[in-house]
């Protein structure tokens, strides 16, 4: 069991650790650049608990990793990181899925799982749809019933 002896709570980097060396590369058969954004989506976490919540590396806990914890982990990744909304859901994706590997290995966790699975990264902006100007359509109409059938040489398909 990945239990700490002393609280006998369950003991986050164990399962880090089991997750990126051993579940990863061989059950799951993930590349090594996979596992490497992977890494760096929890290390992206561990930043932010020193830094903004001033918990010590050491004293990390699946406590850390409630729901608050990881919503002010996306806020501080988008305002204070300036992280683009698509990097900020890799690393959110990946924080999901090494709460679903806990929750496999260890019952008590599910419940932290499952508030992570219900949050939501940033929307992208999407680019507005650029359509054709009438120049550029001309080409490609119909020919008018008194002009020639031919379409060589305009260009259009």
């Amino acid at each position: 069991m990945k239990r700490d002896p002393a609280t006998r709570a369950p003991d986050f980097y164990r399962f880090a650790r089991d997750y990126l060396h051993t579940y990863l590369p061989t059950v799951a058969r993930r590349s090594p650049n996979t596992i490497e954004a992977y890494r760096i989506s929890l290390e992206c976490l561990l930043d932010y608990l020193a830094e903004d919540q001033h918990v010590e590396r050491a004293h990390v806990s699946f406590d850390h990793l409630d729901r608050p914890h990881l919503k002010g982990w996306l806020a501080w990744m988008a305002d204070q990181q300036h992280y683009a909304p698509r990097t900020i859901a890799l690393r959110l994706t990946a924080i999901k899925a090494f709460l679903t590997y806990c929750c496999a290995e260890d019952i008590t966790l599910v419940a932290l799982s499952q508030a992570a699975k219900a949050l939501r990264p940033p929307t992208t902006a999407r680019k507005p749809i650029e359509y054709l100007t009438e120049p550029r359509l001309e080409p490609c109409s119909p020919p008018s019933p008194a002009a020639p059938p031919s379409r060589a040489g305009t260009g259009c398909c």
